[in-house]
C-alpha cells in the first residue's frame, strides 16, 4: 500500500449536492491487468493505495507452428489457448478484489488503458443494481499515469484548488478588497518586474 499526499487547498466541492448536505465524495481508480491504484481524498489530501494482481501474462507465439497431419486444414478444431481460461479466472478474481476495496457510498471514476476498466465498471454497476445504490460511475480510457498525476485528477474531481506560489516578477501586491456581499477579491497581480534602482537612488 502506497500513499501520495498533495498539499491541502481551498475545498470547492464539484458535482451535484443536496441543499442541506455535503457534496458527494469521489474515488478514482486506475486499473489494468497488472495493478490497480485507488485514489481517495481524505482530510484535504489525496491518498493512493496500490493493489498488485497475480494475473499471468499473455503467452506470445514462438514463431514456429507444428501442424497435425491427421487434422484436415480448417477441420473445425478450436484454437489451442491453454493458458487463457486460467488467465481470465485470475483476472475476474482481481477485478472482484478491487471492487471490494472501493467505498460503497462514493462516486467512482475508473481509468485504464485496456478493457479491465470496463470489467470493473460492469461488476460495480451490477452490484449497485442488486443493492439499489444510485451513484455516478464514469469509465474512461487512460494511459499509464504516475501517482502524482492520479492525485491531480482526483483534486479536480473533488474541486479542491491547489495552493499556487508566486515568485520572480509575478507577485501579488496590495491589500485585499472586500465587496458588500462579503466576497474577498484577490490582491492585484504585478505582470512586470519593477526596474532596478539606479546607483544613488536607494
Amino acid at each position: 500500500m502506497g500513499s501520495v499526499t498533495a498539499p491541502a487547498g481551498r475545498a470547492t466541492p464539484a458535482g451535484p449536492r443536496d441543499e442541506d448536505g455535503p457534496a458527494p465524495a469521489w474515488t478514482l481508480v486506475w486499473i489494468d491487468a497488472h495493478e490497480a491504484r485507488i485514489g481517495r481524498w481524505v482530510g484535504g489530501r489525496g491518498h493512493v493505495e496500490r493493489l498488485t494482481s497475480d494475473v499471468p501474462a499473455h503467452h506470445r507465439a514462438t514463431g514456429h507452428v507444428r501442424h497435425d497431419t491427421s487434422v484436415r486444414h480448417g477441420g473445425g478444431c478450436a484454437p489451442q489457448r491453454a493458458g487463457e481460461p486460467r488467465r481470465l479466472e485470475h483476472l475476474a478474481r482481481f477485478v472482484e478484489r478491487v471492487a471490494g476495496e472501493l467505498p460503497e457510498d462514493e462516486n467512482l471514476a475508473i481509468l485504464g488503458p485496456g478493457t479491465v476498466r470496463d470489467r470493473l465498471a460492469q461488476v460495480i454497476r451490477s452490484a449497485d443494481r442488486h443493492r439499489r445504490r444510485d451513484r455516478s460511475i464514469t469509465c474512461q480510457a487512460c494511459p499509464p499515469i504516475t501517482d502524482r498525476q492520479l492525485v491531480a485528477r482526483l483534486r479536480r474531481l473533488v474541486g479542491s484548488e491547489p495552493i499556487r506560489g508566486s515568485a520572480g516578477a509575478y507577485r501579488w501586491t496590495g491589500a485585499q478588497a472586500t465587496l458588500e456581499s462579503g466576497h474577498v477579491l484577490p490582491p492585484r497581480r504585478v505582470l512586470r518586474k519593477p526596474p532596478a534602482a539606479l546607483p544613488g537612488e536607494r
